[in-house]
């Protein structure tokens, strides 16, 4: 893939764009277009280039130019969360009033139950989704508040769950919520 790396692609609109690196094992790669695009998931890129017979190097040359890059531009429609944009208190309130997460607490789901129930014959152990990336030590966590936003019960953190940056949560009283339930994590 690093031969690759600078060269120039083109869209089927014409929108001249720039290999930056590779992107995952499988052959992915992230390509930079300084003017904006309006390529969608799905629609084909080019990667036109020129190789003589005679060349020693066997180098790969191109003719396109990378067009100036524009500010402001922006793809539509891509899901991206905005990063910076400053919430009034109002807003806080609003968010808070609704469930959502603030600053003092991170926002997960209920992705399954283990199969150990009370006597009361609620699950005991959940298994949550959310909270943390596969990178971070779930073990320096163990013991932190889970509160589930429907229900409002309480469990603490016992441990991670796997390799994917899911843990396991263990209600005293057992968990009523259903799987894909929203749960915070109480970081303060």
């Amino acid at each position: 893939m690093n031969e690759f790396i600078g060269m120039k692609l083109e869209t089927s609109q014409n929108e001249v764009g720039v290999i930056q690196s590779s992107f995952g094992t499988s052959g992915k790669f992230k390509v930079h277009f300084p003017a904006g695009t309006c390529v969608k998931d799905g629609d084909a890129i080019y990667l036109r280039f020129k190789r003589f017979m005679n060349d020693p190097n066997k180098v790969m040359h191109q003719d396109l130019v990378l067009p100036d890059r524009v500010e402001g531009t922006r793809v539509e429609g891509m899901g991206k969360k905005e990063k910076g944009k400053k919430k009034n208190k109002n807003d806080a309130a609003t968010a808070a009033a609704a469930g959502a997460p603030t600053r003092d607490v991170k926002a997960g789901e209920i992705a399954s139950f283990k199969k150990d129930l009370l006597e009361n014959g609620k699950p005991s152990t959940a298994i949550i989704t959310g909270f943390f990336t596969p990178e971070e030590n779930i073990r320096e966590k163990v013991g932190m508040t889970v509160v589930v936003i429907q229900t409002k019960e309480e469990g603490k953190i016992a441990g991670p769950f796997g390799k994917a940056g899911k843990c396991k949560v263990v209600f005293d009283s057992g968990v009523t919520a259903p799987v894909g339930a929203k749960v915070h994590l109480i970081l303060s």
